[in-house]
């Protein structure tokens, strides 16, 4: 008989390991593996000083820089003889290995912003560069008159935004009306602490606090998007204490919460989020308020947390639906942060996944595929079949962008193969809307994106005719893409079908306030306009612009003015 191989008690560094720990590492050193997967480890002023880093720098091309820095003998040392892969380098900047190789090979970047925010992620010394980052932009511009133009005054091609200026990661809303707020390095949803005081303080912050005047929030790209996923996956949530502060918060108003974001949440499927944008931000703040004035248990604050981020999750959704794409995503993470708070990694895992879905769909492909994966190396032990296939589901639309036709099959054919299994007593009541219609048309979706539109038109009619009543908003928003990929050549082209369909996303779209849908429908009018002579067609075109113009009589935020800001 062969002998029993020994359990590994120890970790590599000497540290004994708890009998109940399954794997080969102890905390902290797991936590450091997954920090360099996450992003770039610290390094020592000495680190700069190589040959390598002084014929790039000279050269002033930062892809050599990057390769210098990936081979870099302490980097050999630890991560292998190879030293940094420019898959790992590219999760880190937010590109893709192909790109990363391209940078390298290929001729010197020119674009100040990617040599700003390449500079940021590898910590590079800023006396080394040949251009300024922001901050010194800043403390330059500040011994300026006040209202000079920086373009003018620089000479390494720095331009100055007409709202002023705007920080690697942070692109403007599509609300342009109120005080912006876009500094990444001073916002304090990003910055605030990962413990319980952070996420209330940050919570209370974002949902105004008392001012009246509107805030608009500029949109995070790159490091500053996924950071925070970074954060929830290597942060060691403290315990929950109790609220020793003001009133004492009713037992049973909490309990009654969850039915009233369960609510809130079947308004949006119906009617959009323009409708629910106000009253889900409201109940939110209130939420907020009681975490840091009054007084309660720790059961009470945990199920206050869950609210919390639930409601975050919401707000970030319907913000999404209405093109407000900064405001979605500090709410998002607020949800994120609140997730964290109680240690709920699955409800935490489903917002990045819905953070991964917006980024994917404002083109932001690696943000989005770095957010999922990140979301399941996190939720390993706690993942349910239906968490599962919502997260590859929205990583397939990130394959989708950048046109990888394999990778978004295989996560396509993840999703499916979870969403078919049957439900269990452990599935999570916020993903109830994870369900085979919506996966099937999410792939029809995707399906289209890459081109094939013949498949895509299969798939989007199959999974639309699964849809029920409480998904109206849904069902326009897939009827939108069915429709497109029956007026695209090819042999699945119906002119009269499309226009058929596209009649029946007008008139479930005639009470809703939803920018997505919208933009959607604006699409189609242009798409189908050259093909008027067809009856069908023309029908369709009459109904879509009499739905325009209503809306611009009535002078509403729904259909049109939701169409107007969400280019």
């Amino acid at each position: 008989m062969g002998s029993k191989r020994p359990q590994q008690y120890y970790c590599r560094c000497g540290t004994r390991l708890a009998k109940d720990n399954p794997g080969r590492q102890c905390a902290p050193c797991e936590r450091s593996s997954r920090d360099k997967l996450i992003a770039p480890a610290d390094v020592t002023a000495e680190f700069w000083q190589t040959e390598q880093f002084e014929e790039a720098f000279a050269a002033r091309h930062m892809g050599r820089v990057s390769r210098a820095y990936r081979m870099h003998p302490d980097h050999c040392a630890t991560y292998g003889l190879s030293g940094i892969s420019q898959t790992l380098l590219g999760q880190w900047l937010g590109l893709r290995q192909p790109q990363v190789s391209r940078f390298e090979t290929g001729p010197p970047l020119q674009l100040l912003d990617t040599l700003q925010h390449w500079a940021r992620v590898l910590r590079i010394p800023p006396e080394l560069l040949w251009f300024r980052l922001p901050d010194q932009t800043r403390q330059l511009a500040s011994t300026e008159q006040a209202g000079s133009d920086l373009a003018g005054s620089s000479s390494s091609g720095m331009l100055s935004s007409p709202g002023g200026w705007q920080p690697p990661g942070a692109q403007p809303s599509s609300d342009s009306n109120g005080e912006h707020t876009g500094d990444p390095e001073h916002d304090s949803v990003l910055v605030a602490p990962w413990n319980h005081r952070g996420t209330v303080e940050a919570a209370v912050l974002l949902s105004g606090g008392g001012r009246v005047k509107r805030r608009v929030f500029l949109a995070l790209t790159g490091p500053a998007l996924t950071a925070p996923a970074h954060q929830w996956l290597v942060h060691e949530p403290e315990p929950l204490m109790s609220g020793l502060a003001g009133r004492r918060v009713s037992a049973s108003l909490v309990d009654r919460l969850p039915a009233m974001i369960v609510e809130l949440k079947a308004m949006e499927d119906t009617s959009g989020g323009g409708d629910v944008l106000a009253l889900a931000r409201y109940n939110f703040s209130w939420v907020a308020e009681i975490l840091d004035e009054a007084s309660y248990d720790a059961a009470t604050g945990r199920k206050l947390h869950r609210a919390l981020a639930e409601l975050g999750g919401l707000v970030g959704w319907c913000g999404f639906d209405t093109a407000e794409h900064g405001l979605a995503q500090r709410y998002t993470i607020a949800a994120l942060r609140a997730a964290h708070a109680v240690d709920d990694r699955p409800l935490g895992a489903h917002i990045m996944g819905q953070m991964a879905y917006q980024a994917a769909y404002q083109e932001q492909p690696a943000e989005a595929v770095t957010l999922v994966e990140t979301a399941v190396a996190g939720t390993r032990g706690w993942q349910t079949s239906r968490l599962l296939a919502q997260l590859y589901s929205q990583q397939a639309h990130a394959f989708a962008v950048v046109n990888d036709a394999s990778a978004c099959a295989a996560a396509v054919s993840r999703a499916r193969s979870l969403i078919e299994q049957p439900a269990t007593d452990d599935d999570l009541p916020y993903l109830y809307w994870v369900r085979p219609p919506q996966i099937m048309t999410s792939a029809g979706e995707c399906l289209l994106r890459l081109g094939r539109a013949d498949q895509a038109a299969t798939m989007l009619e199959q999974g639309i005719a699964m849809f029920d009543a409480p998904f109206d908003c849904n069902q326009v928003y897939y009827l939108t893409h069915l429709v497109e990929a029956l007026v695209r050549p090819g042999k699945q082209r119906d002119l009269e079908a499309a226009a058929s369909k596209g009649i029946e996303a007008v008139h479930l779209a005639e009470n809703q306030s939803s920018a997505l849908n919208a933009a959607r429908l604006c699409d189609l009018i242009q798409q189908l306009t050259p093909h008027a002579k067809v009856p069908a067609v023309q029908e369709f075109l009459e109904r879509a612009e009499g739905l325009w113009r209503v809306e611009v009589g009535h002078s509403t935020a729904g259909f049109a003015a939701s169409a107007g800001s969400a280019d």
